[in-house]
């Protein structure tokens, strides 16, 4: 994986919590998010998040990601 989660935050911070991986998926592409952030929030294996910190935990826990 080749960005640092946590600058994933800066593509989702706008969504309205608690959404699931297709509104984030939706917002992070809206917001210009590189391809492999849109990629991982897809890998996720959460269906649903309480807010964009939960998103960046779990980009976090994801093998080779940081």
């Amino acid at each position: 994986m080749d960005f640092n989660p946590d600058d994933a935050k800066q593509y989702i911070e706008d969504v309205d919590y608690p959404a699931n991986k297709e509104e984030i998926i939706s917002a992070a592409e809206s917001n210009g998010a590189p391809e492999s952030v849109v990629e991982a929030i897809g890998r996720l294996p959460t269906p649903e998040f309480a807010s964009a910190e939960d998103v960046v935990a779990d980009l976090r826990a994801v093998p080779g990601a940081g």
